[in-house]
């Protein structure tokens, strides 16, 4: 697209894109979103991956938030007892080990 006919911030970016009437021609406010809550990495339009103890994926996105995320706590599995492996979870009765949480980026 041209600028006059209306240019916007790629996917995982915010900000807008402005025709002006010398060189350039345009200005620009378009800047990186911060990876959200549950997840890490250098910015959304970079990759982010959720945090240890959770599942899903962060994708880039045009409107605002201009992301979507579906990081979410993982259940304590089998045999353990707690709310959610980033909160803890311990073994039950008649149980040993330990549960740790891991990435999977």
């Amino acid at each position: 697209a041209s600028v006059p006919a209306g240019c916007f911030c790629n996917a995982g970016y915010s900000g807008a894109v402005s025709a002006m009437t010398s060189s350039p021609f345009y200005t620009s406010s378009c800047s990186a979103v911060a990876c959200p809550s549950n997840s890490a990495g250098a910015s959304v339009p970079a990759g982010c991956f959720c945090n240890a103890g959770y599942s899903g994926a962060v994708s880039a996105m045009t409107s605002s938030p201009f992301y979507t995320s579906s990081c979410s706590a993982v259940a304590c599995p089998a045999h353990s007892r707690g709310t959610s492996v980033p909160n803890g979870c311990s073994c039950k009765a008649g149980y040993s080990g330990l549960v740790s949480a891991i990435t999977d980026s």
